[in-house]
């Protein structure tokens, strides 16, 4: 900064420290990722002309940097977004709603607005705030795994600490990113700079699993895919193109037969002779054998059942009653019985007394099964939506399950969809008129479990019709065609992450989500004119 002038060859230090704390909270801590954006647009206000005359200064200053924005017409157009919401004020009724959506949605206005009017970042510059946001993300996960090695926690959704899992694993994935050029791209890195790296990438990478995020697993993987086929074309040796070839194959092959593999076992029956098993506990009581009650990873869960001594032995070593309730809010009778079969015990006196009393305690915060958080991870994310599924099948009622929930949002959605098929609701009748749905088709769904569609499309249809959705997809679309950014390693990327991320949740209706979208859209796209090639020197 030249005379209170901002020098255009370079960033200012300033600016760029504030752009790096955004990044700080994005995976840390929601109040950082406000205050960093009040500070940012704090210094875009008031720096870049001489304060010898402040106001004629102050006015003139802010003039200059709104052309620069409007003359800038990706950035409009991606702010575009902002406004569209605006104009579903004009008839909508609910106005609390809509003041709350325009304040979540705000950093869709002033991240394009900052970033498009102000000098670009050297990649040196750009380097560094990514450095930073992986330092971030690793400091989140670091906390996380202390809860994880610890064990305390019901639900591999609490091992995120300051976000949601969702929000949280886009974060992750985007570190990978970042780490991944460190490897492939960056000449510059040291050796040990990409050995760390790589090390950092296989934490993360754990870490995505053992959250369960199959979101995230399956976007790395169209990443990976996207990438090799770009590179397949300008590799000049046969055997590696051979290589990338069976790896683009190989990897969803293998995957598709991993899930297989876990879904079959989980709902084929073993196969068990009735009149082999014993028909006596160790106290001379009698089993059930019911096999017909369902299965527990792939074990029958009504076998070697006696409920007369498991009340009895259960209500000895637990306050919460046999009969009652779990903390959950469920019937800890069933939650006992499940806990059971999936370590393997039979249900009586004897199986109880070989609990541990962390056993106890899980099952009475409501953990039905050990897996869920003794070995979190795909196999228990994909027995969580079996298990859904079947209950649903069996009562109709989705609640608790992503899977079956997703399914009921959508059915309400385009139900709501087809009354207001052109214009939508309006900005601040999505919640209400969505809600009302539901309670048109008599759905089951509890009212805890009571939310939005879980995608952002669909989101945008409801409320600003086929017509609002059409011009959505333009502003993802027209930016970086027009700055020729789907060749930028970067933004592809992250273009991939968020387009798939917003098929299976709304991404810009949280304060994390709206953030991380415009946040990363913007800096991508206007604060730097060199683009990275997505082909690998080889």
């Amino acid at each position: 900064m030249e005379n209170g002038r901002l020098n255009k060859n370079h960033a200012p230090a300033v600016y760029v420290y504030l752009i790096a704390l955004v990044t700080v909270g994005l995976p840390l801590s929601r109040f950082v990722m406000s205050i960093s954006q009040i500070l940012l647009l704090v210094y875009w206000l008031f720096t870049g002309f001489s304060y010898q005359n402040f106001f004629k200064g102050f006015k003139k200053n802010i003039i200059t940097k709104i052309k620069a924005f409007y003359n800038n017409k990706p950035a409009v157009v991606f702010a575009s977004i902002y406004f569209m919401h605006l104009a579903g004020l004009i008839y909508t009724t609910d106005f609390h709603y809509a003041a709350k959506d325009l304040r979540v949605k705000l950093p869709i206005l002033i991240f394009p607005l900052v970033f498009a009017s102000m000098p670009k970042l050297s990649f040196k510059q750009f380097k560094k705030i990514l450095l930073i946001f992986v330092a971030a993300v690793t400091a989140g996960i670091t906390l996380s795994f202390i809860k994880y090695l610890n064990e305390n926690y019901i639900d591999v959704r609490e091992l995120s600490p300051f976000l949601s899992p969702i929000r949280f694993s886009l974060n992750i994935l985007l570190g990978i990113v970042v780490l991944s050029y460190f490897i492939l791209y960056d000449k510059t890195v040291s050796l040990s700079g990409k050995i760390l790296s790589a090390i950092l990438i296989l934490i993360f990478l754990f870490f995505l699993i053992i959250i369960e995020s199959i979101t995230a697993v399956g976007t790395l993987l169209v990443i990976i895919t996207t990438f090799l086929l770009f590179n397949l074309l300008r590799i000049k040796y046969l055997w590696l193109k051979i290589t990338m070839v069976f790896i683009i194959i190989a990897l969803p092959v293998a995957l598709g037969i991993h899930i297989y593999n876990i879904v079959n076992k989980a709902t084929t029956p073993p196969n068990i002779n009735i009149s082999k098993l014993d028909t006596l506990t160790a106290n001379g009581n009698h089993y059930e054998h019911d096999m017909n009650y369902g299965l527990e990873d792939g074990k029958l869960v009504g076998i070697y059942l006696c409920k007369k001594e498991l009340r009895k032995a259960w209500n000895k070593r637990s306050k919460l009653d046999y009969d009652g309730k779990a903390l959950s809010g469920d019937n800890i009778d069933n939650i006992i019985i499940r806990y059971m079969t999936s370590k393997g015990l039979r249900k009586d006196s004897a199986g109880i007394s070989a609990l541990s009393d962390w056993d106890i305690r899980k099952i009475e915060e409501g953990v039905a099964n050990i897996n869920y958080v003794s070995h979190p991870g795909l196999k228990s994310r994909i027995l969580k939506i079996i298990l859904g599924y079947q209950r649903y099948i069996k009562t109709g009622d989705p609640s608790g399950n992503s899977v079956t929930q997703r399914y009921e949002y959508l059915k309400g959605s385009f139900l709501l969809i087809k009354e207001h098929p052109l214009w939508g609701v309006g900005t601040g009748d999505f919640e209400n008129e969505l809600f009302k749905e539901y309670k048109k088709m008599k759905s089951k769904l509890k009212k805890k479990y009571i939310f939005h569609p879980h995608n952002q499309f669909v989101s945008i249809t409801i409320t600003f019709g086929l017509l609002g959705l059409l011009w959505f997809i333009f502003s993802l679309i027209y930016p970086p065609l027009k700055l020729g950014f789907f060749n930028d390693y970067f933004f592809l990327a992250f273009f991939i992450m968020i387009i798939l991320s917003m098929f299976s949740d709304d991404t810009m209706d949280t304060q994390a989500g709206a953030t991380l979208f415009a946040f990363f859209y913007s800096f991508l796209l206007f604060t730097r004119k060199e683009k990275k090639s997505l082909y690998i020197s080889l």
